[in-house]
């Protein structure tokens, strides 16, 4: 370590590499940092979050940056820097002491550790001096050097305790899980927080909660309730409609600040783009309307275009920040717009996309109004047709054009940081959302994307005996691999061989799940998030995220195991997974809508619909395209299940519809076996 580093300098992650030459003398978490405040008798500050989080941007540069902050911290600390989606596990452990010591939680998330990893306190953004009713950072560290020298013992204590409170939280069971009555609570809470106006849920920051909209397509199947369609619809038609869809690039932003999609905080997190697909793939299944299949096209473009890397993989996130300032790659000025279209495009292009004179965003931090614009859809084609007295065709001749040259403009501008890592969960959830748009639009693109992840996966990130690596950078993969990197690259090969039949796709995700059975699982339900054994307490998480949790995903995965193999222990383990949510569930029904979808499975009628090869033509499985069926797999012939090989006997080219325990007899064509499935549904 040199004047103009720390201990981060050597570091992989492009977020402790962002801290890397801080005059805070940060070390990554390891035994090096521990030891070390062990022997100087010091606390801990630990400080997590990830590259393109903009308010960890705010409080290094107003902070970590400082000369003033970081001697007040060299004196009293040994401080750590954690990269969250490098180390979840840590996130989720420390986030969890945050919610329960302070009732909320966000990032950056910094805590007071002892030298044995214990938490005392707990904070998310601090500045650098006090204000208001908020602590600063130099204030903390007079406090906290206080509080080590004449009551650190209580400290060490208070530490003690919030992990055995953490590891004493318990649920019991409910007497019925797999039952009908929490699918309807559930929804019930979802349309008593369902805003008719704009769509989405709730008031504002609205977030994208794609899995909010899985669990009603799933209930609008089972139940042929057209409300919760609508609620789908309207909140996918309101995000297109928002800021929060980049109208000029695509893919979509990370929230809306406000309650009607128009104003985004601008990350680009590669778990939205994938989330995002996999309802447009649902309601393109349900509805077979092409403005979805047209947006899930252009969120494949924007993917390939922005994220995609030489390897075949796709990296985590673009920052909402550039040149200092928030959102400044994506906003625009009026004059900006007149100049690079013209004054009759840019008055149509104006009054199409809400651009005002004196701009009509406004900054997150301080809610001032900038000259700024964001652009989202403020008056219809069919609006703007009549205003203008022009035929739509020519309107939207016109308005391509206008979106190419601002494309190709913002193109030369100073663009936001990409974090280019590759995480295993991210694109194995990506992998699962473009065979999921494959199957329901049969378009070679998202099947071409969703191969060349898979071979990047196979070849690059999963072992000979079933271990996952977690990271990908720099042309190695290391960081063992955590639930979530099981649980959706398992979801991710399944649902590809559903697509394309490759057996070898199905035996890895197999290999996949021994692996993950034998070094996660509790003997009380569930899977831990992690195998390594370097933090106080290991936690399982149950509840949906910004994301899904990998327990809800690992539900559906085993569900899916058990009707292919015909195999009752993983019906038992897929059911132990929400016995151990329990009261929990039934309590907040909706904080766990994935487990719902999985639960909804296990309710059935469920099927596997099995293939004697994976050479169907083509029109046997656009059969697949025209149906949405959630509650059915397919697969194809394999000699696992006895009833199985029993029931094609002599019957080469026949179709086989097996439940959880049995197969009915062989029809003659998928478009029969749909049709019996269809019958079997509406009896149930």
């Amino acid at each position: 370590m040199n004047n103009t580093s720390n201990y981060l300098i050597n570091e992989k992650s492009p977020y402790l590499q962002q801290h890397a030459h801080n005059p805070v003398n940060w070390y990554p978490w390891g035994d090096e940092a521990f030891e070390k405040a062990r022997k100087e008798d010091k606390p801990v500050f630990l400080s997590i979050g990830y590259s393109t989080c903009h308010w960890c941007h705010v409080m290094e540069k107003e902070s970590f940056e400082d000369t003033e902050v970081a001697q007040a911290m060299n004196k009293v600390f040994v401080s750590i820097k954690v990269d969250r989606e490098e180390r979840p596990d840590l996130d989720n452990l420390y986030m969890n002491v945050c919610q329960m010591m302070t009732g909320s939680g966000g990032w950056p998330l910094n805590l007071i550790l002892t030298s044995d990893r214990k938490p005392v306190f707990a904070f998310t953004y601090l500045p650098k001096h006090s204000r208001r009713n908020m602590m600063g950072i130099v204030e903390l560290c007079t406090s906290i050097n206080e509080l080590w020298q004449t009551r650190k013992d209580e400290l060490i204590d208070q530490g003690k305790k919030v992990i055995d409170a953490l590891s004493a939280v318990k649920s019991q069971k409910i007497d019925d899980p797999i039952s009908p009555a929490l699918l309807k609570a559930a929804y019930s809470d979802l349309e008593n927080s369902f805003d008719p106006q704009f769509g989405g849920f709730g008031t504002s920051p609205k977030f994208p909660s794609a899995h909010y909209l899985l669990f009603l397509l799933r209930y609008y199947h089972r139940y042929k309730d057209k409300k919760a369609l609508t609620m789908v619809e309207k909140t996918i038609n309101g995000m297109l409609s928002g800021g929060i869809t980049d109208q000029i690039g695509h893919g979509f932003h990370r929230y809306s600040t406000d309650h009607a999609w128009k104003l985004p905080h601008f990350e680009k997190m590669l778990y939205d783009q994938s989330m995002i697909l996999s309802a447009l793939a649902e309601l393109f299944s349900v509805t077979r309307k092409d403005e979805y299949r047209n947006v899930m096209l252009e969120t494949l473009n924007f993917l390939t275009e922005e994220m995609k890397t030489s390897d075949g993989a796709f990296m985590t996130a673009i920052d909402a920040d550039s040149e200092g300032q928030e959102g400044k790659y994506y906003t625009w000025t009026m004059p900006e717009i007149r100049n690079l279209l013209g004054d009759h495009a840019a008055e149509i292009f104006c009054y199409v996309y809400g651009i005002e004179p004196d701009g009509n965003f406004h900054e997150e931090s301080s809610g001032r109004l900038t000259a700024e614009n964001i652009i989202y859809v403020a008056n219809s084609f069919e609006e703007a047709s009549k205003a203008f007295k022009i035929p739509i065709k020519e309107l939207q001749s016109i308005l391509k054009a206008s979106i190419e040259k601002l494309k190709s403009a913002r193109s030369q501008r100073p663009a936001p940081h990409k974090d280019e890592k590759i995480l295993s969960d991210m694109n194995g959830m990506l992998l699962w959302s473009l065979a999921k748009c494959y199957l329901s639009t049969g378009d070679d693109a998202f099947l071409s994307e969703a191969d060349g992840i898979a071979s990047f996966l196979l070849e690059k990130m999963i072992q000979p005996d079933g271990k996952i690596m977690h990271r990908y950078i720099s042309g190695s993969s290391d960081i063992p691999g955590f639930l979530d990197d099981y649980a959706f690259t398992i979801a991710g090969l399944l649902k590809l061989y559903e697509a394309t039949g490759k057996d070898k796709l199905f035996k890895t995700a197999l290999k996949l799940q021994e692996h993950l059975d034998s070094k996660f699982s509790s003997d009380k339900g569930g899977y831990y998030t992690t195998e390594m054994e370097d933090a106080p307490l290991k936690t399982k998480a149950f509840h949906d995220g910004a994301i899904p949790s990998g327990n809800s995903f690992e539900m559906q995965n085993l569900l899916t195991f058990s009707i292919i193999l015909g195999s009752d222990k993983m019906y038992e383990s897929a059911l132990g997974i929400v016995d151990a949510v329990g009261e929990s569930l039934q309590a907040n029904p909706s904080f766990y809508l994935y487990i719902l979808t999985a639960v909804d499975f296990a309710i059935g009628p469920s099927f596997d619909v099995v293939l004697q090869n994976s050479r169907s033509s083509r029109d046997e499985l656009n059969e697949l395209l025209h149906a949405y069926e959630p509650r059915v797999v397919l697969s194809y012939k394999r000699e696992a299940r006895p009833d199985l090989k029993e029931g094609s006997r002599n019957k080469a080219d026949s179709v086989l519809v097996c439940s959880m325990k049995e197969c009915l007899p062989p029809q003659r064509d998928l478009k029969e076996a749909f049709a019996l499935i269809r019958n079997m549904n509406s009896d149930s």
